[in-house]
């Protein structure tokens, strides 16, 4: 048996026997485990009179949620780079309409948009249907550890965005060409960003 299936079956049966959580917590610290690991082990369990202790839910990990959830925000950010793409393309062209002619790189960024977009959105309002019917997907191991690497992922551009803007002004190689495609980058990386914030913190309180 894995120790945190020990700690759990005590947890379970101390709580069965009317042992209060501080004498458990207690117990435990002294017998050399983590305040996290007390905590998570006591937290697994309701905090009602009822007899035997009440499980809390879980997080549900199956394999069609991997396979779902990492689909839909693989197509997320790999449509958001051609987008940028895209965006950094036409900038290009509207301050020299002359020396950028339709371009392989934006008939490939268009492209790809034209397929990842309705399947991002035909993906997401799947997910949205979902929650909406049974909110305790929220739940999900795998939705909440994809939505924290996107988070990484989209943080992540930002930095480099704004290291990027810094450099360039600290260099004096500053122009309007320069910014705009970093105002681009800092748009779409920060709408990700924002919009999937809020969606961990109500995963985070399912």
């Amino acid at each position: 048996m894995s120790a945190n299936r020990q700690l759990s079956r005590f947890v379970r049966d101390a709580l069965a026997n009317g042992t209060s959580r501080s004498e458990i917590a207690a117990v435990l610290a002294q017998s050399g485990w983590s305040a996290p690991e007390v905590a998570e082990a006591l937290d697994a369990w309701a905090e009602t009179p009822f007899s035997p202790p009440v499980p809390r839910p879980q997080a549900a990990v199956s394999a069609k949620d991997f396979f779902i959830y990492a689909l839909t925000f693989g197509v997320l950010l790999f449509g958001a780079s051609y987008f940028v793409q895209l965006l950094h393309g036409l900038i290009d062209w509207a301050v020299d309409p002359d020396g950028l002619g339709p371009s392989y790189s934006l008939r490939w960024s268009v492209a790809v948009l034209i397929v990842t977009v309705p399947v991002y959105a035909v993906l997401s309002l799947r997910d949205r249907r979902a929650l909406a019917a049974n909110p305790a997907l929220y739940r999900s191991a795998i939705r909440k550890w994809l939505i924290y690497v996107t988070l990484l992922f989209a943080a992540a551009v930002l930095l480099s965005d704004m290291a990027a803007v810094i450099n360039a002004f600290l260099s004096g190689e500053v122009t309007i060409q320069f910014l705009a495609k970093a105002v681009v980058v800092a748009l779409v990386a920060g709408g990700i960003f924002l919009y999937y914030r809020a969606d961990a913190r109500k995963s985070e309180a399912a």
